[in-house]
This record gives C-alpha cells, sequence and structure tokens, in this order.
C-alpha cells in the first residue's frame, strides 16, 4: 500500500476507540488477521498486541508453550543432518535489521512456533532421537526436570545428562546394588535400591545428601510428597520419610506379597500389590485408608486423581474406583467401584484424566 494508502487507513481507524478497534480483531481468527496485519503499518500495530495472541492461545489451549515451557528460549538438541525427512525442522523468524514495525510481541511469537512445530510433526519434519550411551547394564529407572535427565540401572550406577546438550555431567557410584528407582524434585535427587535403602542426593553436584535405611528388600517405588519421601518395594511395606527431619516418620503395613505400583495424589497414596489388592493411604497416618478388592491377579498398575482409582492387573481388566460419601453430610467417605472394563491382554500402565481412562496393554495396543 502507498503512504498515502497507509495514511487514509490510519486516519479512518483513529476515528474509533483503539479498544473498539481491538474488540473488532478479536474476533478475527488467525489467517485474518495475519492478512490484515499486511494491509498497512497501523493495522499490523493493531494486531501486534499480547491479548489478541493470548486469546487465540487460550483458545488451542497452548498456554503451557508459554506459561510452563517457554519455547522462546528453546534451542535445539540436535544437528539439522539428523533430520530424518532431510528438510530442517528449525524456526527461524526473518526480522530485517532495519524496519519502522515494532518487534513482534510474546504471544504471536509463541503462536508462530508453536504452529511451526506442529506442522513439522505432522509433516514427519523432526530429529531423530539422541542416545545416551555411558551405562553398562539395563536401564531400570529415569526421571527428567528441566536442566537435567538422570538414570540408575543394573550396574549399580546414576549418571545425570544434560538436557541441554545431552551430554553427561557425571556419574554417581553411590549404590551397592541395582538403582531401581529414581525421583527428581528441584534440585533433590531421590534413588531406591536394590540394597533396600533410599538415599538423596544434590542432582547439581552429585554429592551424597543423606541415606535412609529400613527397608528389608528392594526399594522400586517412590513418591515426594511435601516434606515426605515414600517408598515401596518387595518387603511388603510403604515407608514414609521426613525430608526436613532426616527420618523415619512411619511405615504403612497392609499387603501380603510384593508391591507392585504405586500413585499419589496428594497426601493420598495408592498401591496395588501381588496380594491382588489395591490399598489406599493418607501418609500423614499410619493406617490404611481403605483396601479394595475385586482384581483376580497382580495389580500392575494404578493412578488416582482426588476421588478417583484406576487399577489395571495381569488379568485384562481395568477397574475403575469413585470416592463416595458413606452418609448423607458426612465428611467419612469411601471408594467404591463404578466401572469394570474387560480387555485382551494383561494391562502394563494406566493414566487417567476427569472424563478419560487409558492403558497400556500387553498387546501392544493403547486402549482409551
Amino acid at each position: 500500500m502507498s503512504a498515502k494508502g497507509d495514511k487514509e487507513t490510519k486516519c479512518s481507524l483513529s476515528l474509533l476507540p483503539p479498544e473498539l478497534v481491538e474488540k473488532i480483531f478479536l474476533y478475527l481468527n488467525v489467517r485474518d488477521i495475519a492478512r490484515l496485519s499486511c494491509v498497512c503499518v497501523s493495522w499490523r500495530e493493531i494486531a501486534n498486541v499480547d491479548h489478541i495472541w493470548l486469546h487465540h492461545c487460550m483458545k488451542k489451549k497452548w498456554m503451557r508453550f508459554g506459561v510452563h515451557d517457554n519455547i522462546l528460549q528453546e534451542s535445539p538438541m540436535c544437528k539439522p543432518h539428523s533430520n530424518v525427512s532431510k528438510t530442517s525442522p528449525y524456526f527461524q523468524l526473518y526480522i530485517p535489521k532495519e524496519t519502522r514495525l515494532s518487534p513482534i510481541c510474546q504471544w504471536k511469537n509463541v503462536f508462530i512456533r508453536v504452529v511451526h512445530l506442529f506442522h513439522n510433526w505432522d509433516k514427519g519434519r523432526y530429529t531423530q532421537p539422541v542416545t545416551l550411551k555411558g551405562h553398562r547394564d539395563q536401564v531400570k529407572a529415569i526421571d527428567c526436570n528441566r536442566t537435567c535427565i538422570v538414570s540408575g540401572s543394573e550396574d549399580h550406577t546414576l549418571i545425570v545428562w544434560s538436557l541441554q546438550n545431552c551430554t553427561k555431567l557425571y556419574e554417581i557410584k553411590a549404590h551397592s546394588d541395582a538403582v531401581t528407582a529414581v525421583i527428581l524434585k528441584d534440585n533433590m535427587l531421590v534413588t531406591g535400591c536394590a540394597d533396600s535403602s533410599v538415599r538423596v542426593f544434590d542432582s547439581t553436584t552429585g554429592q551424597v545428601v543423606f541415606s535412609l535405611q529400613g527397608h528389608q528388600g528392594s526399594v522400586d517405588h517412590l513418591a515426594i510428597i511435601e516434606d515426605y519421601i515414600v517408598s515401596a518395594g518387595t518387603d511388603r511395606t510403604v515407608m514414609v520419610w521426613s525430608i526436613s527431619q532426616r527420618k523415619h516418620v512411619h511405615t504403612l503395613r497392609g499387603h501380603v506379597d510384593e508391591i507392585e505400583c504405586l500413585a499419589h495424589c496428594g497426601y493420598t497414596v495408592v498401591t496395588g500389590s501381588w496380594d491382588k489388592a489395591v490399598m489406599v493411604w493418607d501418609v500423614r497416618k499410619e493406617d490404611a485408608v481403605q483396601m479394595l478388592h475385586g482384581h483376580r491377579e497382580v495389580v500392575t498398575c494404578c493412578y488416582c486423581t482426588e476421588d478417583t482409582v484406576v487399577s489395571g492387573n495381569g488379568d485384562s481388566d481395568v477397574r475403575i474406583w469413585v470416592r463416595v460419601s458413606l452418609y448423607p453430610c458426612s465428611l467419612y467417605s469411601s471408594f467404591t467401584v463404578e466401572r469394570f472394563l474387560f480387555l485382551f491382554e494383561v494391562v502394563t500402565c494406566c493414566y487417567c484424566t476427569e472424563d478419560t481412562v487409558v492403558s497400556g496393554n500387553g498387546d501392544s495396543d493403547v486402549r482409551i
């Protein structure tokens, strides 16, 4: 558009209150906003505001890319030649050095980059996975935060890897047996081991902070809940430890066979065992909240929310347990089975949301 046309458009827009102009833009879809932004500088500047693009990010449920995960700060971990489709998956936004346009606003930048990201996935434009080599035996446990990956192995070691460039930061040789469970929280790294110990490390240095002894078998499951470390394994017990006091708080007993799975939500912990039972605990109390019976084989997996427990077993069924009040207006509640889903193979893992249950199964399928 000519300078004269740009001036006329700007004058016509100036007749409307800025709030009204922006409200009009909010009714437009992204494609129309992009086209209007090409009309003139004035329209581009009107469309280059955060709340318009934040609105469209919210509609597509992309808020996490700008809040929890900062996609604007991400850098590629792989070299371009590792791209499986031989076409570059990297994002480069061309901005001329000399321009009268204002810098692109944050949420428009997020929106553009996420569109590019999903377009690459749809077209198969992504990089081959990085292989981290360092362990000498089977990797039994792994966890990750925003800066590093930690892996535990049957070779008795822990390795801390940089998530930024996928290189080994350091190796920890503090266990006398296989590392069977790993959990990261902030700079705290907690491990469970087949030698019956629970150890706490500083993940930035790899130094042991303290060790917890009390189990009589392999520690295969861990959780961190506020100031508590919760551990469970082959000795049939769930042990609760205080992080601040670095000591044992109490032991939860009820299972009569090895504990195979553990999940938690808030202070509620759910365990499944080879004794075919699912047990619900409050880690602040020593007695079980409830024992859930019904499975006919080992409970292989479990998941819980505030009011729901989902469990799967080796006999190919998934059970959904829902918390109900025992009496009207009562503070006391109990879990009762609401759904019984029969599948065709052993259920190896499960997950649930407010209205959906997902299971992984021994026949290589994922069922929803």
